[in-house]
């Protein structure tokens, strides 16, 4: 339990930090099913071995939902 609270305080101070770090912001809440692009790739990237995913196309299920 006090590990996932050190994390939780380390995500929530880098978040702060690049926030600061940036000239103007927005944040804004998008229930998942109004954002079903970014729901899918979420879920599918799951799957990926690298944090880092370059497309020369879009997906498929982009393209579909579009």
């Amino acid at each position: 339990m006090e590990e996932s609270m050190d994390f939780d305080i380390t995500l929530l101070k880098r978040v702060k930090r690049f926030l600061r770090s940036e000239g103007q912001w927005e944040i804004k809440y998008v229930l998942r099913e109004c954002n079903l692009i970014a729901n899918q790739l979420a879920r599918i990237s799951l799957s990926w071995q690298t944090s880092l995913q370059i497309f020369e196309a879009p997906l498929d299920l982009v393209v579909t939902a579009i």
